[in-house]
């Protein structure tokens, strides 16, 4: 069973489809990203692919048109630089898009790494019962 973190953003063409791409070229096992919409886009932002040439994330980035965030489940959603009534929102603060790819890609990792310490506490729980 694959748990899921759904990255959202207000159009869907660029911000959650980089955080995606980073989280499935890191995820723990049993878990993916997909990326969602509030006010979708008709298409991905020509600037991705260049930006993330030559780095692992680039084989995992989306090239579907967005969901639409009532259309998916999410194990966690997490909003990038929108609002997302009672969802933990990610603010990025960079003004370049390779700022904004490696500030995402950074944060993204983070939340990896707690998604693993997460699954950890958990099986260190199951197995002292």
């Amino acid at each position: 069973m694959t748990r899921t973190v759904v990255f959202v953003c207000e159009h869907g063409a660029f911000r959650s489809r980089i955080a995606a791409a980073y989280f499935n070229a890191a995820a723990a096992p049993g878990w993916g990203a997909l990326s969602a919409v509030r006010e979708p886009q008709a298409e991905a932002s020509p600037r991705l692919g260049p930006l993330l040439a030559g780095r692992g994330a680039a084989q995992h980035l989306e090239t579907a048109p967005p969901s639409h965030l009532e259309a998916v489940h999410a194990d966690r959603l997490i909003a990038i630089d929108c609002a997302v009534r009672g969802r933990r929102t990610l603010v990025t603060n960079s003004q370049s898009d390779q700022a904004l790819c490696d500030e995402i890609a950074g944060r993204v990792e983070g939340l990896v790494r707690e998604i693993a310490a997460d699954a950890r506490r958990t099986r260190e729980s199951e197995s002292s019962r």
